[in-house]
């Protein structure tokens, strides 16, 4: 049996490692589009990107 190694979405700030965006979409039960959102709406002032890993 292959396996695959997942892939996931993870957020920077300020090109530090924050959070997996899709392991904190999971648990607030929210699409990964609508946390990307709020974790850019809760940082203003900051450079939020995301790289997919």
């Amino acid at each position: 049996m292959k396996r695959t190694k997942r892939k996931t979405v993870w957020a920077y700030l300020d090109g530090k490692k924050l959070v997996d965006v899709v392991k904190a979409a999971l648990d607030n039960n929210m699409m990964v589009d609508d946390m990307k959102a709020i974790l850019i709406k809760e940082n203003p002032g900051h450079e939020v990107t995301f790289k997919c890993e």
